[in-house]
């Protein structure tokens, strides 16, 4: 424990390095959202570059989350010119500002190519932290005529719009002042491991991120044998370098399991303010990345590089609590009397049924649309689980008539008697569950970033909070007035609470005759979200203008666009130089096995070989065609529609084409890696 933290800039470190005054300088601006004034600035710089140095940094660098969901970086070293030899020097201005090209980032037409100049400006509540002797600065992007480019400006945003009417509603129920909330996130990840060298062989897995054709393996995860299973000794030497590098850079990384499907797994991070829980993520997916190289494996995080198993996602786990530690969501002994509870799950209640659309498109991209709806992923449609106990709370009163469904009875254990049981089980297969004293979002995948959900999630919660207030302000019975405020949304929104199988038939019917969304692709969600108004939240909270909304927009249907561009590319690839050569080799044997022994099976196999490369081909120049045409197509928003349609049809036509001859051509000929094979290189 000697070394947790050791590389990153805490608060601890700043308490003990800054002068008081200056710390206390730097608390008011956090706590108050106040500016920094340049004193202050040079203070905490100089002693934020003589930490680094003694930890052997060199070069510092502003960290930033531009629109296309990675991090970015430009690296300066600390060395500068003097008239008699090198200094280093980091001074307040640099700490708090950094200018890089902004147009060579995803801006949708805010930048142009010839207007290149952005800005990048200091997260002061965001820890700065060392890797590899460079000291990361967390900072805001954004372009020279102020739009926002990344999504740290408006998740603070999101955060103190939420703050500020989440305290207004506390003042009104508790006694206690509370003059700020803050947001907590617990972030779960999931991802695959699998050997490089059988991934280099994969062209596919190497150009898309998953497995564009390959037949069904003999044995997969039917037998429910990897989960929670015994670790393989290559992931566990693995998983203890991981935890090094994120325990310096004091992330918290918690729980380490084997997930369902072979050769996934999973790591989990206790609780942070929700910037920092976004920092910590994104750190961990580029750790469980570069730590992998190291054991000669590649860590996946596409949410479903197999088709036929387990897909990987990012539970986001969100809870709300004042200054003194009070959980919003914490139901306490008796629900229906903690009237924070009420008013803030009543809220998120709201939020839920009232931006469906939205949550879809913040949970997801391309390859999230594979892994919705199956092998405990939540479906398209959008659904809350309160729990049978917490159900009954609400639903009683907004019904006096109401007849709880909720009986506990203690488990008898032997040996110790009787425990206390759960008062409410779990639905893996709600987008949006809760869990004791928190809500966990489901839908969200494994390969994005955390922070558009959560600015959604902030926003709407603002927004259907500042309803609420209006209510209570003037209130002169608060309870009666909570409770109220209880039956109205129970009665307009409990449409999107469902408690039973959420993968069933009867629920999409269920859901339709409720009138829920079922946005079955990213593509669909985005093509409805305006037309829904959607949007208004974000122009009414000021968190988004309607150029930077509009520049999301496109550049959300930029990425449907080039994903399956570059699937088009990489499938003709595997067509021309692996599939066809390959099958041509087994046709090749068959025919020299007909030369000597005529059999009517044998010849109706060949006959099989020499029909599918002629079909190979085929498709192979639509593909091409298809690529041509629409990759230079100006109208985005056209384009990706027939892309969308058309290249998933080619790609499923070539894909059961292939998996009919993989299951045909001998291991000698078969020369591309299965997941089998990936798999059991792991054990």
């Amino acid at each position: 424990m000697e070394n947790f933290g050791k590389m990153t800039f805490n608060k601890a470190r700043m308490k003990e390095r800054l002068p008081h005054s200056v710390y206390m300088k730097w608390k008011e601006v956090v706590r108050n959202n106040l500016e920094l004034d340049r004193d202050t600035a040079d203070a905490i710089a100089h002693a934020m570059k003589e930490w680094a140095i003694e930890n052997n940094a060199t070069h510092y660098s502003h960290w930033f989350f531009p629109l296309n969901g990675l991090t970015a970086k430009k690296m300066e070293a600390f060395i500068d010119r003097t008239d008699n030899e090198p200094l280093m020097r980091f001074s307040g201005k640099e700490l708090i500002k950094g200018e890089p090209d902004a147009s060579s980032f995803p801006s949708g037409g805010i930048r142009s190519t010839f207007e290149a100049r952005g800005y990048t400006y200091w997260d002061v509540t965001a820890n700065s932290f060392i890797i590899d002797n460079v000291l990361y600065i967390p900072t805001v992007f954004v372009a020279f005529t102020g739009e926002k480019l990344d999504t740290r400006a408006p998740l603070l945003s999101s955060t103190n719009r939420l703050s500020k009417i989440g305290s207004d509603i506390m003042n009104i129920l508790e006694k206690k002042h509370t003059y700020r909330m803050r947001v907590k996130v617990g972030l779960e990840q999931e991802f695959f491991l699998i050997d490089r060298d059988l991934y280099n062989k994969r062209i596919d897995l190497a150009c898309t991120g998953r497995t564009l054709f390959g037949a069904r393996p003999p044995k997969a995860q039917e037998l429910e044998d990897h989960y929670f299973g015994i670790i393989p000794e290559r992931v566990e030497k693995f998983y203890r370098e991981v935890d090094e590098k994120l325990w310096s850079l004091g992330i918290y990384a918690k729980t380490e399991h084997n997930e369902v499907a072979p050769g996934q797994f999973e790591v989990a991070i206790l609780f942070e303010n929700v910037n920092i829980a976004v920092d910590d993520n994104q750190l961990c997916m580029d750790i469980l990345k570069s730590v992998a190289k190291k054991h000669n494996m590649v860590c996946l995080l596409h949410e479903k590089p197999f088709k036929g198993v387990n897909g990987s996602g990012k539970h986001n786990n969100y809870s709300i609590a004042t200054n003194y530690g009070l959980n919003c969501f914490e139901p306490g002994d008796n629900p229906e009397e903690n009237l924070p509870f009420l008013i803030f799950v009543s809220a998120l209640i709201e939020v839920v049924h009232r931006n469906q659309t939205l949550l879809r498109i913040a949970s997801s991209n391309v390859s999230n649309d594979h892994r919705l709806g199956g092998n405990e992923a939540p479906p398209a449609i959008v659904s809350m689980f309160l729990g049978t106990d917490l159900e009954d709370v609400f639903r009683k009163i907004s019904d006096t008539n109401y007849k709880p469904k909720t009986k506990f009875e203690p488990m008898r254990i032997e040996t110790l008697g009787e425990v206390p049981s759960d008062k409410a089980d779990r639905n893996r297969t709600a987008s949006v569950a809760f869990t004791g004293n928190k809500f966990e979002f489901r839908m969200l995948g494994s390969s994005k970033s955390a922070a558009e959900l959560n600015i959604v999630i902030n926003t709407a919660m603002a927004d259907a909070l500042e309803r609420m207030y209006e209510e209570l302000k003037n209130a002169v019975d608060i309870k009666e007035t909570v409770y109220n405020i209880v039956r109205d949304r129970m009665e307009k929104y409990s449409g999107v609470i469902y408690d039973k199988d959420n993968y069933s038939e009867e629920w999409v019917q269920e859901a339709n005759r409720r009138g829920l969304k079922n946005h079955k692709t990213l593509f669909d969600a985005l093509k409805a979200v305006k037309d829904e108004n959607c949007y208004e939240i974000f122009y009414k909270q000021d968190i988004f203008s309607k150029v930077e909304l509009e520049a999301i927009y496109k550049i959300a249907y930029e990425e449907i666009k080039q994903v399956h561009l570059l699937e088009l590319r990489t499938m003709q690839e595997v067509i021309q130089k692996q599939i066809i050569p390959m099958t041509m080799k087994q046709a090749v044997l068959y025919g020299k096995y007909l030369d000597t022994i005529e059999n009517p099976v044998v010849r109706a196999e060949l006959e099989l070989f020499n029909d599918s490369i002629t079909e190979l081909y085929n498709l192979r120049e639509e593909m091409i065609e298809l690529h041509d045409r629409l990759e230079t197509d100006e109208d985005i928003f056209k384009s990706t529609e027939e892309l969308q349609k058309d290249a998933t049809m080619l790609l499923e036509k070539v894909r059961n084409i292939i998996d009919e001859l993989e299951l045909r051509i001998s291991e000698e000929i078969n020369y591309i890696p299965t997941y089998r094979e990936m798999f059991n290189s792991l054990v």
